[in-house]
């Protein structure tokens, strides 16, 4: 096995159960595989703000694929390579009608994640160590107007996100975001996702594969969740989670331990040391 990219989730992959840690174990098997010309992305749904803890603990990290793939920023140039965002027009109109709703979300934009004051009180958690939770709160942008703030930007976002919306109401969102033209997916239990129809990770590591000048087969791919699919559909040595969704496992060549129980490790391991 000729392995010369590994694309990792982050959340329910990567990361311990706590959503905070890299484990010891996961750091050495990936410190290895780098140390052997591998090259390291990770491909997350979090905004570019909320993974500072991510590269602190693991630094040689080369490509942050961040938004669900909406954009991708090579470390090593310290630049952005690919960038498929949501038009201004269209983000607003979708902006303007889910105001209209009780409903909480957010705009990634720029790389960080904003919303819209007053509406703390439509968040639900969706069992998400409160650590986490408290962390990921201090990267977060407020706004007395969100509307005002797209404006000014005019730059179009790169995702926007639904949290504690389950049922009748999640299908109902999914629904309307369709409607709009725009790719729907979900990386947590009660949340919603929606990028460019373009944007996914699968393309995003498309893109870093083409910029390196390899192939899908010699790209190793992890992944627990749904928007985690278009990335295992397209890598040849794709593992989903023991603790993924069945969805993702049945998109996936190869099953590895849960996150809990370094997967990810045991997988690079096995197959790329």
């Amino acid at each position: 096995m000729s392995i010369k990219l590994i694309a990792t989730d982050l959340d329910g992959t990567l990361m311990a159960p706590d959503h905070l840690t890299v484990t010891k174990r996961t750091y050495d098997a990936l410190k290895s595989s780098h140390d052997k010309g591998i090259r390291l992305a990770v491909a997350t749904g979090r905004s570019m703000v909320l993974i500072d803890n991510v590269i602190s603990q693991v630094p040689f990290v080369d490509y942050i694929i961040y938004s669900n793939g909406a954009c991708v920023y090579d470390k090593n140039e310290e630049k952005i390579i690919h960038a498929d965002l949501i038009p201004y027009e269209k983000a607003k109109e979708i902006v303007e009608y889910f105001l209209g709703e009780k409903v909480f979300f957010e705009i990634y934009a720029n790389g960080r994640t904003c919303y819209q004051l007053k509406t703390e009180s439509l968040f639900q958690n969706m069992n998400l160590p409160q650590k986490f939770i408290d962390e990921a709160t201090k990267t977060m942008d407020g706004y007395e107007s969100l509307l005002d703030f797209m404006a000014k930007d005019g730059k179009g976002i790169e995702k926007i996100t639904f949290y504690g919306v389950y049922e009748k109401k999640l299908e109902n969102i999914s629904a309307k975001l369709k409607e709009f033209g725009l790719d729907v997916c979900s990386s947590l239990p009660g949340t919603v996702e929606a990028t460019s129809p373009t944007a996914n990770k699968g393309s995003a590591v498309l893109g870093i594969c083409k910029n390196m000048g390899i192939g899908a087969d010699e790209v190793m791919a992890f992944g627990d969740a749904e928007n985690d699919c278009p990335m295992l559909d397209f890598a040849k040595y794709s593992f989903a989670m023991e603790n993924g969704t069945d969805e993702c496992k049945s998109h996936a060549k190869f099953i590895t331990s849960s996150n809990g129980e370094d997967g990810v490790a045991k997988a690079v391991e096995k197959y790329a040391l």
